[in-house]
């Protein structure tokens, strides 16, 4: 590995110590706004930050003009529900209340008509069971059971059933 090394040497320049500048300094433009605060007034005004700044008159009245005075509120009170949407309201409550009556109307009709088409089908099959009962019934048969019971004393009894 080569060491880099420059084409010239550094060499510092050295300056004279000069002694360090005192006393105040005064810019062109702290002169020229001092000759015309001579000749303006100074009003007060708050900054952002509510701190008072001094300001020349012909600036103040810049940010006068510039800055429009906000507008006092209206406090009235306000309903609590907007008209518009009252109106809305009423007109969904409305046509909900007229579609309900519909339905309630049309089922007052049509509950008669299910009611007499599944009873109507319900009569038929037991017509129907009857029919086809009476059909298959087998020939009847009696059967007389004759039970023949003989009590004696200290209640002891003695019992024989006869089938005919």
């Amino acid at each position: 590995m080569s060491d880099y090394l420059p084409a010239a040497p550094y060499t510092p320049v050295l300056r004279p110590a000069t002694a360090p500048l005192t006393g105040p300094v005064q810019l062109h433009a702290d002169r020229v706004l001092h000759a015309q605060e001579q000749s303006e007034t100074v009003v007060w005004v708050p900054d952002a930050y509510g701190r008072m700044v001094p300001v020349s008159r012909t600036h103040a009245d810049a940010l006068i003009a510039a800055v429009p005075a906000t507008l006092p509120r209206d406090l009235t009170p306000q309903p609590l529900v907007d008209s518009r949407a009252q109106v809305v309201l009423a007109a969904g409550v409305g046509t909900g209340a007229a579609a309900a009556g519909i339905g309630y109307g049309l089922g007052q009709v049509i509950a008669p008509l299910a009611a007499f088409a599944s009873s109507g089908a319900l009569w038929a099959l037991a017509l129907v069971a009857v029919i086809g009962a009476a059909v298959r019934r087998p020939p009847q048969t009696t059967t007389h059971v004759t039970n023949h019971v003989d009590a004696r004393w200290w209640g002891r009894a003695t019992s024989d059933t006869r089938t005919r």
